[in-house]
Formats: structure tokens, C-alpha cells, sequence
């Protein structure tokens, strides 16, 4: 699903609040003293927290293992609140529901500040900044290109269908402009054979595939960047406090920034202040 998709559908799913129970597991640990406790959270000792496991790098499935960015968030952030985690998978049309209804206690699924406000939820805290980013062959000796709306204007891009790259793209420079893949892998395919020059796309996503593409690199910033949040039910102001200091609390002891640099290595940190130009941001 688009980042694009995935904002609709959160949106869409608060006005019909329609909830989802989906499935986890506990992971006790016995050594944990809670900081908040019923009806701060649902469960004594544990915080559920729903991520999409079909949306990696932010959280999928390796060997049986819930893996991905928003997963270790969630793991330190329930360490740093005593809980023990227990994880719900939910598409992003089930939060709302699964929130209010109590099924989850905090969710994480690339979703943006903006956005979560418009769904009627609480944002709690960010994690990490995202954004469209230009992702190039860049070879052993060569310069990368350089990425700017006229440069950008003359060569061969790509994006994948149907994102929000897609819909900047097209509002940018008109339609068909970018060739368009079912999949970002698809569009670093393409790039790898030589059939386009830049692939633009979600950067997390495109960095964190980037690594399976010989000399594909990351050039350049395209647009506005937002600050991705975990979120939590409306009127929940007990809740909020806890996780916005647990966050706080981790992103100064570079807790956040150790789980980033995991799942999309070196990708410079987004600046959400960027103007919306289409200039890229090295």
C-alpha cells in the first residue's frame, strides 16, 4: 500500500470507526516496574501497540519474527514505560477503531502528524522524519547527480504508482511525466538496467531497498518532508504524557536514532522545515 493509500484509508476508517482485533503475542518480563498502569493502558503490565506487518521496513515478518523500524520504536518505548510489548497487527483503517475500542493502547504505522490529527487522534510524539527522497545509480568514482526541479525536468524518472511521490510528480511536471512501477523494487529494478535516471520514492522504504541495488544511493531530498508519530486514543492525556516523555527520553539518549540507522543506514535526517519547491535536500 502508498503512503498515500495508507493516510485515506486511516482517515476514511475514523470517520466509520470499524475495528479490527488482529493478533500478538506477550513478551513478559518479569524485572519490568510499570510507570502507568489501568485505565492509563488496557492491560496491567503491558503495552499493545499496533503496527501493519505487511509494510516494510516500518514492520513485516522475517523467519517468524515480527521485525521492522516500528517495531523496535515500540519495544524500546514499552521498555522505557515497564511494560512488556505485545504487538497487533492492524491495516491502517483499523486504528481508529482499535483505539477506541481499547484493543491497543499506541499504534505506529508511518503515520504522519498531519494525518493523525485529521483521523481524530492524538499524536504522542515523533520518531522519525519522512519524506520523497531521489534515489540514483551512483558508481565507484562518479559524482551523484544533482537534483534540482530544472535538472529533475530533464531526465528519466520512475516512482512507483499511484504514492504520494507519484501524485508530487505529476503535479510538478504533468501527467505521465514519471514511469510508474507497481512496487518501489520494481522501480529499483528498472533503475539498476538503465531504464530510468532517478527513481523517486518513500525515502525510508527506498532506503531500506537501496541495499539489495549494487551503487544505488540515496541524492537528494524531493519536496516536503513530515514527521512520522505515534499516536494514541483522543482524550488521552495520561497516555500521551508517558509515551511523549518516553520518546523524548530515548531520542536524547540516541536510542531513536540507533534503531534508525539500523533499517535505513546512512540516509541523512529530513528536514521537515523544507520547503515545498521540489529542491532536493543532500
Amino acid at each position: 500500500m502508498t503512503r498515500s493509500k495508507r493516510a485515506l484509508a486511516l482517515i476514511l476508517s475514523a470517520i466509520l470507526i470499524v475495528g479490527i482485533a488482529g493478533c500478538g503475542g506477550k513478551d513478559k518480563q518479569a524485572s519490568l516496574t510499570p510507570t502507568i498502569v489501568p485505565p492509563v493502558i488496557a492491560e496491567d503490565g503491558v503495552l499493545r501497540a499496533g503496527v501493519d506487518l505487511s509494510y516494510p521496513p516500518f514492520a513485516g515478518e522475517d523467519k517468524g519474527q515480527k521485525v521492522g523500524l516500528d517495531v523496535d520504536v515500540a519495544a524500546a518505548l514499552a521498555e522505557r514505560l515497564g511494560l512488556s510489548l505485545e504487538l497487533v497487527d492492524l491495516k491502517p483503517s483499523d486504528i481508529p477503531g482499535a483505539l477506541q475500542n481499547k484493543q491497543i493502547d499506541v499504534a505506529l504505522g508511518a503515520t504522519s502528524v498531519t494525518d493523525a490529527v485529521l483521523a481524530g487522534l492524538t499524536p504522542a510524539g515523533s520518531y522519525i522524519s519522512d519524506g520523497a527522497g531521489c534515489f540514483s545509480i551512483v558508481t565507484s568514482g562518479t559524482v551523484a547527480p544533482e537534483i534540482t526541479p530544472t535538472t529533475l525536468a530533464g531526465m528519466k524518472v520512475g516512482c512507483q504508482k499511484e504514492s504520494a511521490a507519484y501524485w508530487r510528480l505529476e503535479s510538478d511536471y504533468g501527467e505521465g511525466f514519471a514511469t510508474t512501477f507497481e512496487t518501489v523494487r520494481a522501480g529499483f529494478e528498472a533503475l539498476a538496467a538503465g531504464e530510468i535516471d532517478v527513481l523517486v520514492a518513500d525515502a525510508v522504504v527506498g532506503a531500506y531497498i537501496a541495499r539489495d541495488f549494487k551503487d544505488a544511493r540515496f541524492v537528494g531530498q524531493y519536496g516536503q518532508a513530515t514527521a512520522l508519530t505515534v499516536v494514541v486514543a483522543p482524550e488521552a492525556p495520561e497516555l500521551e504524557t508517558a509515551v511523549r516523555e518516553a520518546l523524548d527520553s530515548l531520542s536524547s539518549e540516541g536510542v531513536l536514532e540507533t534503531i534508525r540507522t539500523k533499517w535505513v543506514g546512512s540516509l541523512p535526517v529530513f528536514d521537515v522545515s523544507a520547503s515545498e519547491d521540489g529542491s532536493a535536500t543532500p
